[in-house]
């Protein structure tokens, strides 16, 4: 595969998306969702103190089913006693929830909050945190919530995307899927989801790649004929604050802070994704499309510092850090 650009593929394939869901993370046990948001985004940035003050962390990945771009809103809520009142508030619009309980009682404590609070009923998959044989209630109140065994946390993410993009005018949607692990395996199920995450993330390039091959070669010919270099599939350009990363087969668009090489902290706050707006107009070529084009403006506007005011935002919000400490 010589596309020079999946290492990147574990913030999102694509900015496109056809569908957007909001997922809710629910239950007490903080740590592993913390762990399991973070697994699923690949953003370490997501583990922050959010939770502490408003009560909710936030993180976005992408599922892909046929040609839909599935884009999942993960709102991790706090069960801590001091945020109860707030919790209503984040139900609110929910299509789907992930659930990790390590009790019946439990489950049933918080499906009736969301029965209460969310606005119709909706899909759950439970990851149930056991470290002996399910008693025969429990057996019993699964099998009335018409549940889906299945195999692993990654499994368990695909049922609820696939289920709410299958039923997504449906209401009143009482499902559900369950997914079981002792607590010895915790670490280890966080870590297969995010290789899982990340397998499927390169299969999908390499099909996206192979969809647009075509234009990948229009378009590299196009930057060749402009002495612009090209490692693998991707364009990079220094700006005064930034290593501007542009990959030709998605359009991902990533900027790498500069004075990040001079930070003694250790940190994943070294690349974000600019948001590049679409274009209006179709260009000058008639052999390039729409999204071919876009590429290769963005690549202009930075190879020519014509950047736009929102772009520049960005990158100077990137680059600002309040835990940036020089190296000596």
């Amino acid at each position: 595969m010589n596309n020079g650009g999946p290492e990147k593929m574990a913030q999102a394939v694509n900015t496109h998306y056809d569908y957007l869901f909001k997922v809710i993370l629910v239950g007490a046990e903080e740590r592993v969702k913390s762990g399991l948001l973070w697994a699923f985004t690949g953003n370490i940035d997501i583990i922050s103190d959010y939770k502490k003050t408003i009560g909710v962390n936030f993180g976005i990945n992408s599922l892909y089913f046929n040609k839909f771009c599935i884009k999942l809103q993960i709102w991790d809520i706090s069960y801590a006693e001091h945020i109860r009142y707030l919790r209503p508030l984040y139900f609110k619009g929910a299509s789907g929830c992930i659930m990790i309980i390590r009790s019946l009682k439990e489950a049933e404590a918080i499906v009736e909050e969301i029965q209460t609070h969310c606005d119709h009923p909706i899909p759950i998959f439970f990851i149930l945190i056991n470290d002996s044989p399910l008693i025969p209630h429990f057996n019993e109140y699964l099998q009335q919530l018409n549940i889906e065994i299945v195999e692993s946390s990654f499994a368990g993410i695909e049922w609820l995307a696939q289920t709410m993009l299958t039923h997504r005018k449906t209401k009143n949607l009482n499902i559900a899927a369950l997914y079981t692990i002792n607590t010895d395996e915790i670490q280890a199920t966080l870590n297969d989801l995010q290789q899982e995450l990340l397998q499927s993330e390169l299969e999908r390039y390499d099909i996206l790649r192979q969809e647009r091959l075509d234009q990948l070669i229009f378009m590299k010919e196009t930057l060749d004929e402009m002495k612009i270099p090209i490692v693998g599939d991707s364009v990079r350009i220094f700006t005064s604050h930034a290593l501007i990363d542009i990959n030709l087969v998605t359009g991902t668009t990533l900027a790498f802070p500069l004075k990040c090489d001079q930070c003694q902290k250790p940190c994943d706050r070294q690349r974000k994704r600019l948001c590049i707006k679409k274009a209006e107009d179709d260009g000058w070529s008639e052999e390039l499309d729409a999204a071919s084009l876009l590429i290769l403006s963005t690549i202009f506007a930075f190879v020519t510092n014509q950047i736009p005011k929102h772009i520049q935002d960005q990158i100077k919000d990137i680059v600002r850090c309040h835990n940036y400490r020089k190296s000596t």
